[in-house]
């Protein structure tokens, strides 16, 4: 028994030092879409063999610094998006390395998608890692922007109040007055190939009779059965 537990202890420390060192990482870009680096270092003795890149388990690009060079850049463009992929050694002996990856909708996307980076060491021991990055179609509501329409006669105890706010998905935006949720005079929504985000309008018209009352305007989004909300307007009427 004291041999196997030595032999097991071994064998997880050879385990241990096969692996690449990886790391897969990402975040919303504004104005542009989703930002996914994929970084590796490998041993010492080792150098980078490929570098393999995956949409939703399906491979889409491969660079070989053997075949490439120390870098390789390709443009990748479908019906709802282009994909900029940047992939590069930064080290002069293959050691360490990253491919960037832009991801710019050019319609609403539907649906999260998984990305995977697979690294591979150069013969004879091919060292290997492999990470996944989700990617979930959410981009929380902005702070809601509220501005107030007054009539001509400055007597009128009547206003009309226009909020605002952009994600992904399109917020919705909810009124209340007072702890009342109301409903809105006009709701629309659009898409803004700038921003790659929904931009939802909302307008709603008071009639002032409370100098204490509060209107609120707060935007939601459903993401995975869950609600997000922004910040929410407010104005003293």
């Amino acid at each position: 028994m004291y041999f196997k537990i030595i032999t097991l202890h071994l064998l997880v420390g050879a385990l241990t030092i096969t692996a690449i060192d990886l790391d897969v990482t990402g975040e919303w870009k504004t104005d542009l879409g989703w930002e996914v680096i994929c970084t590796w270092e490998t041993w010492r003795n080792d150098t980078l063999q490929s570098v393999r890149l995956y949409n939703n388990g399906q491979q889409f690009m491969i660079y070989r610094p053997e075949k490439h060079g120390q870098s390789r850049t390709e443009i990748f463009r479908t019906p709802e998006k282009i994909m900029n992929v940047d992939c590069a050694i930064t080290t002069d002996k293959g050691q360490k390395g990253r491919c960037i990856l832009i991801l710019e909708p050019y319609q609403p996307p539907l649906y999260d998608f998984t990305y995977t980076c697979e690294v591979s060491g150069e013969r004879p021991m091919f060292r290997m890692g492999k990470k996944d990055f989700h990617v979930r179609v959410l981009v929380p509501p902005s702070n809601a922007e509220l501005t107030v329409i007054t009539s001509n006669d400055p007597s009128s105890p009547r206003v009309t109040l226009n909020c605002s706010s952009s994600g992904l998905p399109a917020p919705s935006l909810q009124w209340t007055v007072g702890d009342n949720k109301v409903q809105a005079d006009f709701a629309r929504r659009g898409w803004n190939g700038t921003s790659k985000l929904w931009q939802s309008w909302s307008s709603f018209t008071y009639t002032r009779s409370d100098p204490t009352q509060i209107v609120a305007c707060t935007p939601e989004a459903s993401s995975n059965s869950e609600i997000i909300r922004g910040k929410k307007a407010v104005l003293h009427i």
